[in-house]
C-alpha cells in the first residue's frame, strides 16, 4: 500500500492509497486545497476543521449539481447554457454561505 502526503491549508496529511494511485490522490488533494484556499480568501482562517467541512460541502454541492444535471437530462450532460447557470447558482450559494460565516 502506497502513501502520499496531502497539504491542506498548509498542514500535511499522510493518506494511504492503492499502489499507482498516488498521482490521482495528489491531484484530488490539490483540488481540495484550492477550495480551502478560496474559503480562506473569503472568510479568513476559521480553523482547519471548519474550513475542511466547508470545502467538503462545496465539493458535495458541485457533485450534486453535476449528478443532477446528468440525471435530469436523461443520462446526458446539460447544455452549455444550463451548465453555466448551474455554476452561477453554486457560486451564489457559496457567496451566501461566506457572508453568513463572516457574520457569525
Amino acid at each position: 500500500m502506497a502513501e502520499v502526503t496531502l497539504f491542506l491549508n498548509g498542514r500535511g496529511y499522510r493518506i494511504a492509497c492503492a499502489d499507482g494511485q498516488e498521482p490521482h490522490i495528489e491531484k484530488l488533494g490539490r483540488y481540495i486545497d484550492g477550495k480551502v484556499q478560496e474559503l480562506v480568501r473569503q472568510v479568513g482562517q476559521v480553523g482547519d476543521a471548519r474550513l475542511l467541512a466547508m470545502a467538503s460541502l462545496m465539493i458535495a454541492d458541485e457533485l450534486a449539481e453535476a449528478k443532477g444535471g446528468i440525471d435530469a437530462a436523461g443520462g446526458s450532460p446539460k447544455s452549455a447554457d444550463a451548465a453555466a447557470a448551474a455554476i452561477e447558482s453554486v457560486a451564489k450559494r457559496i457567496d451566501a454561505l461566506a457572508a453568513r460565516l463572516e457574520a457569525s
